[in-house]
Parts: structure tokens; C-alpha cells; sequence
């Protein structure tokens, strides 16, 4: 019989399968539920860096609201995905032109859309505009911002995944004391034997746990990448790794 682990890697690997962009995509060509439940996904986990570039294009909070509600909206409708071809580009790169063609259209037509009832139910206008005054004070621009959002939401995205299966296995006490090993995040990475005394396990035991983490929290990185290329090789993977990696 399999371990939990393996069993939490099955399921890692089913929904990696079903929201990579060549499949999402696929909803452009019918009613394909799974690929638009996959699509509506993929939205909910990546709408802070279209946010974060309307308003770092001058947007005040309630138009970017409005903005990325309505862009997320069209988003989802089969005509626009029906522009996109996999191999021509990044998902990313493909959001962050129709999220600005999104922007000059609405501009153009002088439309206000109304707020609230938005397709994304993961919106939370505080929460959003909370993680916005956070930003740092800089000269970057709206492309690179997104950019920079983008490549953050990926390592968010995937240090939540590694969080969720150490709690599955009852570990979450342990995932919070080695997360720190990790980096992306304020809390200083620890001397190992403060860290062995805290948990009382050895430090070379406690080395081996880290490694692991490590190891384990590259596959998710990968896993989230893989996400939005179409059919990537693992070099390609590694190389748009280290280009997000880049931006942070």
C-alpha cells in the first residue's frame, strides 16, 4: 500500500494534468467543463498581478476592482481564449496583453462597469488593496510589476501546496518550523540547532528533513511553472524558473 506522501503526489499530478494552459485552452473549442473549471482556477490564483497593474497604471482601487473583475469576465468567455495559440507564447505574457488591450478598450468606450457580483469569488477588494500599499515604493513599471506579482504568486502559490500536504500528514507544526529554511520570507532563516532543539530531533535528522523540503518544494515550483506553458520539456521549465526568479 502506498504512503499518504505518494497518495498527495497522485493528486499533485491529476490537477497539474488538468490546468496546464494546453488543456485550459481547450475551452475555447466547446463546452468542455473540466478545461473551464480548470480556467476559472487558474483566474482565482493569478488575479493579484493584473490588479497590482491597473493600479500601478493609475488606476484608483475601485477602477482596478472594476478592471480586473470585468477583464477576469471576458477572460472567461470562449471567444477570447479562442485568440490565444500555446505555442506562440506565456500564459503570462498572453494575460498581461489582453489585460492592457482590456484597459484601452474600456478607456476608449468610457464604460463603468458595476462593482461587486464579479466572476472571481477569491476577490477580497481589502485584502487586495491591503497587498497593494505594500508594495515597494519604486520606478517599476505596470509590465513590471506584473511581472514581479506574477513571479511571487508562483512561489506563493506553491509554498500554500507544500503547507497543505504537510498538514494532511499531521505535520503542520514541522512545516511551519523548517519554512523558515525556505527563504521568501521575513522571518530569518534559523541557526539548525536552534531549530533541532525546538522540535528535539537530532540535526543531522533535521538536515535530512530540510533537504527533502527543499526537494519537495522544487517539484511544486516546477508543477506551478508547468502550469502555464504548453507541453514544456524541463529545460524549458527551468529556464522560465529562472527568468521569474529574475524579477523577484
Amino acid at each position: 500500500m502506498g504512503s499518504p506522501h505518494s497518495s498527495i503526489q497522485r493528486d499533485a499530478r491529476r490537477v497539474f494534468q488538468t490546468t496546464r494552459w494546453s488543456v485550459v485552452s481547450r475551452a475555447a473549442g466547446g463546452n468542455d467543463e473540466e478545461a473551464m473549471r480548470a480556467l476559472s482556477a487558474l483566474c482565482g490564483a493569478y488575479w493579484y498581478p493584473i490588479y497590482a497593474y491597473y493600479r500601478r497604471a493609475g488606476k484608483d482601487s475601485h477602477d482596478a476592482e472594476d478592471l480586473t473583475q470585468g477583464f477576469f469576465a471576458r477572460l472567461l468567455e470562449k471567444e477570447t481564449f479562442a485568440a490565444a495559440d500555446p505555442r506562440k507564447g506565456k500564459l503570462r505574457t498572453f494575460l498581461l496583453t489582453c489585460a492592457g488591450n482590456f484597459m484601452k478598450d474600456e478607456h476608449g468606450r468610457g464604460e463603468a462597469r458595476k462593482r461587486g457580483g464579479g466572476v472571481l469569488e477569491s476577490f477580497d477588494a481589502r485584502r487586495a488593496e491591503g497587498r497593494y500599499a505594500k508594495e515597494p515604493v519604486d520606478n517599476l513599471s505596470p509590465d513590471r510589476l506584473f511581472q514581479r506579482r506574477w513571479a511571487l504568486t508562483v512561489v506563493e502559490n506553491s509554498l500554500r501546496e507544500l503547507r497543505i500536504e504537510f498538514t494532511a500528514l499531521g505535520k503542520a507544526a514541522t512545516f511551519e518550523a523548517l519554512r523558515p529554511f525556505l527563504g521568501f520570507g521575513s522571518e530569518p532563516e534559523k541557526r539548525y540547532e536552534d531549530i533541532s532543539a525546538a522540535l528535539g530531533v537530532p540535526v543531522g535528522t533535521l538536515k535530512n528533513q530540510v533537504f527533502r523540503l527543499r526537494e519537495r518544494w522544487q517539484k511544486l515550483l516546477f508543477d506551478q511553472v508547468a502550469e502555464t506553458l504548453d507541453n514544456p520539456t524541463p529545460e524549458e521549465i527551468k529556464g522560465e524558473l529562472m527568468e521569474l526568479l529574475g524579477c523577484v
